[in-house]
């Protein structure tokens, strides 16, 4: 292996080091290639005697997965310690405070869904009033008019209200998946 492959490969394997202190490791590493072929070895002898990048980056405690060293873009495994304890803070957070105002509001939904449905069903009790008993047709003709559009605008609202309920809570859910997995 040469000089440049065998930075290059160091590089590679350190990426989960901050870019300065990369930098630093890599020139390290360098300099001491350079400083064994200024004493008389050949630049695979020089390499040779250092490692492999995997074995050094091990020893800098750098999780460096199988896949990663294959060239596989599989996604490697990260340290799960940080992402049970981002489930375990979102779990008590969103038991807490999530829970309740979200079963609040879909109770809410579940209320404003039966009083569109009682707007909309008004009228055929009005209707049958009117068979039954001597109610003017004018009124109840309007009557009628009134709560079936009420009922039916009230449906409507409720339906794009629960519909950007729906997309805050799929929101919400994506971002606590996020934090979980450590994107945030």
């Amino acid at each position: 292996m040469t000089k440049q492959q065998f930075l290059n490969e160091l590089n590679r394997l350190l990426v989960q080091i901050p870019e300065g202190e990369r930098k630093d490791i890599l020139s390290d590493y360098e300099s001491h290639i350079d400083s064994a072929i200024e004493n008389g070895k050949t630049e695979e002898e020089a390499v040779a005697d250092l490692g492999t990048p995997k074995t050094i980056a091990d020893e800098l405690g750098v999780f460096v997965p199988t896949d990663k060293i294959s060239g596989s873009k599989k996604e490697a495994t990260t340290n799960v310690g940080p992402n049970i304890f981002a489930f375990l803070g979102m779990l008590l957070f969103n038991l807490i405070f999530i829970i309740g105002p979200v079963v609040g509001i879909a109770g809410a939904f579940i209320g404003l869904y039966a009083a569109a449905f009682a707007c909309l069903i008004t009228p055929i009790g009005f209707i049958i009033n009117l068979f039954t008993h001597d109610t003017p047709i004018l009124l109840a003709f309007f009557f009628i008019l009134a709560t079936f559009s009420f009922g039916y605008l009230f449906l409507l609202l409720t339906n794009f209200l629960a519909k950007w309920f729906l997309k805050i809570i799929h929101w919400y859910w994506k971002l606590n998946v996020k934090i979980v997995k450590g994107g945030y």
